[in-house]
């Protein structure tokens, strides 16, 4: 028997894995949207280039890019 009532904090888990779900994907579109980019302009390819050549200890997630 399956109890169809929830908790709250069921319900908050589960608005936080949809949303960061969301996020992800969005994340993804526009990194793919950069890919295709970067073959029709060089500079998209050397900024991958050099995103993905630093170390991950100096990017910081939380803080917003100045651009």
């Amino acid at each position: 028997m399956v109890h169809t009532s929830t908790s709250e904090t069921s319900k908050k888990l589960v608005m936080r894995f949809i949303l960061e779900n969301i996020d992800y994907r969005k994340r993804c579109q526009y990194l793919q949207e950069i890919i295709s980019l970067s073959r029709i302009k060089d500079v998209w390819r050397q900024a991958l280039i050099s995103y993905f050549d630093s170390p991950m200890n100096q990017l910081s997630i939380t803080e917003f890019s100045p651009n």
